[in-house]
Order: C-alpha cells, then structure tokens, then sequence
C-alpha cells in the first residue's frame, strides 16, 4: 500500500511540476496557437466552399464540421508531440541513465509529458473556442441544450474524452518511440503513425470516409485519438459517449501493454549491451 502511494505521489509530483513549468514559459506556446489558428481559419474556409449549396454533409452542417475540426485539432496539437523527447532520450544514451532511477519508468513519463502537456492544451482549447465563436456562432445545440446542469455534464465527459486520447497518444507514441532501442532511425515509424491519425478523425470525421474504411478505422487505434472527443463535442448522445469512451480505455489497456513491453524489451537489451 505504502508503495503505491508513493508511486502516486511520485506522479502526481512529477506532472504538477511539469505542468507548472509549461505555464511559467506561456510564451513558448505562441508557435502552436499560431499555428493551430491558421488551421483553423483555413480549414473553415475550405469547409465554407465544401459546403456551399449542401445544408448537411454525412450528417454534418457547417457549423459541425467547423467545430469538429476545432476540437479534433486540440487532440492533435496539443498530445501529438511525445514521440520526440522519448526517442531523442533513448538514441543519446541518457535512457541508460533514468533506468537507474528508482521509479517507475513508463509511469513517471506519462505523469511528466501527460501533465506537462495540459497547459499547452488549455491554451490551445481557448484559442479554439474563440475562433469558433468567431467563425460559426454558439456552441453545437447538441453539446449545451437542456439547461446548464445537462451542459456542464457533457462538457465534462468531452473533457474525459480528450484526457484519454492524450493517455493514448502517450501510450503508442512511447511505444514507438522506444523503437530506437532497435533501430537506429525511426523516425519513419512515427510519420506513418500521424499519417493515419491526420486522415483517420483528425482532418476530417470518419462519416466522411468511404463506409467500408469507416468501418473498418474503427477497429484500430485511431478514431480514438481525435475523432472520438470531436464527435461528442458536435454530435453528443450518451449512448455513444459510452460506445466511444468504452473504445478509448480498450485502446489504453493495449496500448499500455504495448508500452510497457516494449520498454521491458528495451531495458533488457541496454543492460545486456552494458548500457
């Protein structure tokens, strides 16, 4: 029991620290916020012209499409950069040297990059729901009808749902990057990885695919990234927030388990070749 409090304490340490430490450099965001809003404008436009004539697409007005990118990109900019630090750390030769810490190592990792990146995501999130004030009007019907008791509430499970793609994000992108320990440049593994995570929710909703990729996307990690929050943002029922969320923590177990055995493989392999 004792150890485990530790543990948590250690995380919980460890991401405060981390998060503390993003906010204090809020200007360090500045090039993601610009960039994120220069997506977000262009990507309204091409909607506008997409939809020009069409009241719905696949189910999506305008306005749904605006917003879903807004969100999708949250995900995306804010969780979508892990990858770098931890394979930088491994190809260095500085992995040799957490390993001799005692902590828990894939744990600590998550609580520092998870919590270090939420002060980016919360500036990320308000520049976005700025824009989309700006660019469409109100907040999706679907997301703040029924009173503000109902509002706040599924605010709250979209909140989660981010949370969770950002855990899943960590997750596969750990596991990718602990590929290092084998290949000395890996780096193309990580570009696929965004590839199908751009195409597969992120750019656009998965209705948007042909029905058989639609269906068959499901199946894999990726709508779980973007796709998931951005469509209960727009489109919020609680049946599918349950069928999506429930999709979100089945993915983290694997990719945890993808994580931590990939890391235990690693570790192996350093302390066989003498660090």
């Amino acid at each position: 029991m004792r150890s485990l409090s530790s543990r948590l304490r250690c995380s919980y340490l460890a991401a405060l620290t981390a998060l503390r430490e993003r906010a204090a450099y809020a200007g360090n965001f500045g090039a993601s916020m610009l960039t994120y809003g220069l997506f977000v404008f262009i990507f309204s436009r091409v909607w506008a012209g997409a939809y020009a004539g069409d009241a719905l697409i696949a189910g999506y007005s305008l306005d749904m499409a605006v917003w879903y990118f807004i969100v999708a990109e949250i995900s995306a900019f804010g969780f979508g950069r892990f990858f770098w630090g931890l394979s930088r750390d491994v190809k260095s030769g500085q992995v040799a040297y957490l390993l001799a810490r005692p902590y828990d190592f894939v744990g600590y990792h998550y609580a520092e990059r998870l919590g270090g990146s939420l002060a980016e995501v919360g500036f990320i999130a308000l520049e976005g729901l700025v824009a989309g004030l700006i660019l469409v009007g109100p907040l999706p019907a679907a997301l703040v009808g029924g009173g503000a008791a109902a509002g706040i509430g599924r605010a709250a499970v979209v909140v989660f749902s981010l949370f969770l793609a950002g855990t899943l994000q960590f997750y596969l992108q750990f596991a990718l990057a602990l590929s290092a320990f084998w290949l000395e440049e890996n780096d193309a593994l990580y570009w696929i990885y965004q590839k199908f995570a751009l195409v597969v929710g992120t750019l656009i909703p998965i209705e948007f695919l042909p029905e058989a990729a639609a269906r068959l996307s499901l199946w894999t990690p990726f709508p779980y990234l973007s796709y998931a929050p951005a469509r209960l943002f727009v489109a919020f029922s609680w049946d599918e927030a349950a069928r999506l969320i429930g999709g979100q923590l089945a993915w983290i177990a694997v990719g945890m388990a993808l994580a931590r055995g990939t890391f235990a493989l690693g570790s192996r392999r350093v302390a066989l070749n003498g660090g």
